[in-house]
């Protein structure tokens, strides 16, 4: 649906005008000021109502509140109305500078300054975290175009939401996607754009004023010059002119020039198996047949009516250049095999689970768990065996030989680690390769492959428990049921779970603690060093006071929008307590909680002892449930308990004091206390033992 509003409107709270099922409404956003328009067909009898100026309201992908797009020439036909919108933000262009120069200032200072000596009274409020210091000149030009020169100036990135600007130091989120070529890059189409490129700039100021030199290089190279003469208009106030000043200038503006010409401007269309939680800015690694390219999400387009992103484009915002692949694909032909091999040997071990896993039995003994391929185990042939001693699988029978392994020592037979040709001792010396080619061809590219790659020193395969680490950014999940998936397992506190729609659209679990009127506490020991801490929250009751306390420092949480919580802290005692406190039922929702060893921020996972699966849940103990039935089972220390969902009542217990359970049903033959109760021609014999 969409809302129809006058020119002027603020408030999106009513109906507005007319609300509307449009036939067609498609929201195409890219990144920054780039674009962000809708594009709407409704019927023709709406045509009172589809006005220019008038502000189309629509629930946009990316943002909580409802945006407003302003309509702009709408165009009749026979039966329909189909018309654009651009987003309020672009109303920035209606507003006009006559002559503004903010001066040696960050980012908010700078665009309040600009935003408060425009014309007539700017409707825009203004928000910056970039602390970059820089200075321009806005001499008769509208606020639009004032901040495009911002952008360039002081390196940052626009974002909107209806009248609320945001100037940021980024936007969007690496969560490790990957898009595959010939796997999920169905639909791809690649797009060079060399018409920018400049190498070598002949750079021409006021009054025909050249540098010395006459060109300036940059340091990447070609096969080809590009060359080009660019004239620069000039900042300085005419009393101030001289000739060592405008070629200081010009000097400047030809440097800034270079640095942003020097690559050509490359992108990915793609319009299938698209992940449906990718926003602008997200970082995308392409698995290209040589190389991993990491790109950046800088526009979509998303159904409205269907909510479905049904075209991403992504590149290289930190241009991945066509000339390095042309210059590493000798050097990295080795490697590239030895990942086909490794990717054809994934492929088969995930077609031998796939088939495997619907077949076998699953037996749990008081001391181990068993997976076998008949029963009794005395008969099972193959067999998975999982205990204190370790992990193994035996083709002969249950008492082995285990020549596939993990014991608890730390040992691991080679042949479970599986990598075609590759042994163990050469996986860190394959990283060094990649580092070596990296780092001799691609220096250059303005951290693209360089900074993806020369990272292969923070990763080290650790034998002791087969974990990947990275020194830098810590590991596994340190908390303990994070999300509340096991109800109140490991936290001291009232423990209430929600996992609304909107969770699930903004978060990686897709499960959130619900804070209460309560305290909700948990604390874990560690080793001294730094840990980060993050999360993402929405306080939903404004009156409530919600916070946070990280060992002796609290944080207090405010953010009615959905906000990204993030902390570095330093421990020096060995204890991380975390504490969420609240004076308000339901007052806010706290939703992929994590703790990790190192200063970097990662994707939400679970502690490395929790598994969650639709079915399964594994923490303190196994659960194992099922949405078609009204009753789920827990294993844990103390028992097998079956319980009924609805009344939390135990059916059916099994512990040390035996077995308990409602109703028992034997078929053939049942042995209570010495006495056999037989089933024979349908008839009941009972005999003592």
């Amino acid at each position: 649906m969409i809302k129809i509003f006058n020119e002027n409107d603020r408030d999106f709270n009513t109906n507005g005008n007319i609300v509307i099922k449009p036939l067609r409404c498609k929201e195409r956003k890219k990144k920054s000021l780039n674009g962000w328009y809708i594009d709407v067909e409704v019927d023709i009898k709406y045509a009172d109502y589809i006005l220019a100026d008038k502000l189309c309201v629509v629930k946009t992908k990316s943002k909580v509140r409802p945006q407003a797009f302003r309509i702009e020439n709408p165009k009749k036909t026979n039966r329909t109305i189909p018309f654009t919108a651009n987003h309020v933000m672009f109303d920035a262009k209606r507003y006009h500078l006559f002559d503004v120069r903010p001066t040696n200032q960050n980012g908010q200072n700078a665009l309040s300054y600009i935003n408060e000596r425009t014309d007539n009274t700017s409707p825009f409020k203004i928000f910056s975290n970039v602390e970059n210091i820089s200075t321009a000149y806005f001499v008769r030009k509208n606020l639009l175009e004032a901040w495009t020169i911002v952008e360039e100036r002081w390196n940052g990135v626009f974002d909107a939401d209806n009248w609320d600007i945001r100037f940021l130091n980024k936007v969007g989120n690496d969560n490790g996607e990957i898009i595959s070529y010939g796997k999920n890059m169905q639909g791809i189409q690649i797009f060079e754009d060399w018409s920018n490129v400049c190498t070598k700039v002949c750079p021409v100021g006021y009054d025909g004023v050249t540098l010395p030199e006459e060109y300036l290089e940059s340091d990447i190279k070609y096969e080809v010059p590009y060359t080009k003469t660019i004239d620069f208009e000039t900042e300085i106030e005419d009393e101030e002119k001289t000739e060592d000043k405008l070629i200081e200038e010009l000097r400047e503006n030809a440097i800034r020039y270079l640095e942003n010409n020097r690559y050509p401007k490359v992108s990915y269309e793609i319009t299938s198996n698209i992940n449906q939680n990718m926003e602008i800015g997200d970082i995308i690694h392409v698995k290209h047949p040589l190389v991993m390219i990491q790109t950046e999400v800088l526009e979509y387009e998303h159904n409205i009516l269907t909510e479905k992103i049904e075209l991403l484009i992504f590149g290289n915002y930190t241009r991945d250049v066509k000339s390095k692949f042309d210059n590493i694909k000798e050097n990295v032909k080795n490697l590239a095999e030895q990942f086909t091999k490794q990717e054809i040997i994934i492929n088969k071990q995930t077609n031998i689970i796939n088939t495997l896993n619907k077949t076998g039995y699953v037996y749990i003994d008081e001391n181990e768990i068993l997976i076998l391929d008949a029963l009794p185990r005395e008969k099972a042939k193959n067999v998975w065996r999982f205990g204190l001693g370790g992990i193994g699988f035996s083709s002969n029978g249950y008492e082995g030989p285990f020549e596939t392994a993990i014991t608890m020592d730390g040992q691991i037979n080679a042949n479970f680690i599986t990598t075609g040709v590759m042994s163990v001792d050469r996986i860190e010396g394959l990283f060094e390769q990649i580092s070596i080619v990296v780092s001799n061809n691609i220096k250059d590219t303005n951290d693209t492959l360089e900074e993806l790659q020369k990272k292969h020193d923070e990763l080290k395969i650790q034998l002791d428990g087969l974990t990947n680490t990275l020194t830098n950014t810590g590991g596994a999940n340190l908390l303990r049921n994070s999300v509340g998936y096991f109800d109140d397992d490991y936290w001291i506190g009232n423990i209430v779970t929600i996992n609304s729609t909107e969770i699930k659209n903004n978060s990686i679990s897709g499960n959130a603690l619900y804070l209460q009127n309560d305290v909700i506490s948990q604390e874990i020991q560690v080793k001294n060093g730094t840990y980060n801490v993050s999360f993402i929250y929405k306080k939903i009751k404004s009156a409530a006071t919600c916070k946070i306390k990280i060992n002796d420092t609290v944080y207090e949480l405010t953010s009615s929008d959905i906000y990204e919580f993030e902390k570095n802290i330093e421990v020096t005692n060995h204890t991380i307590k975390i504490e969420f406190e609240t004076d308000t039922i339901n007052s806010c929702w706290i939703t992929d909680l994590l703790v990790i060893l190192g200063n970097k921020k990662q994707t939400w996972t679970q502690n490395q002892n929790e598994t969650t699966s639709d079915t399964v849940k594994i923490g303190k103990g196994i659960q194992v449930e099922s949405s078609s039935t009204n009753t789920y089972t827990r294993i844990d220390a103390d028992g097998n308990r079956t319980y009924n969902k609805t009344t939390g009542e135990v059916v059916s217990e099994q512990t040390d004091k035996g077995t308990l359970t409602k109703e028992l049903k034997v078929k053939e033959l049942a042995e209570i206390c010495g006495c056999v109760i037989n089933n024979v021609d349908n008839q009941v014999w009972f005999s003592v033992v």
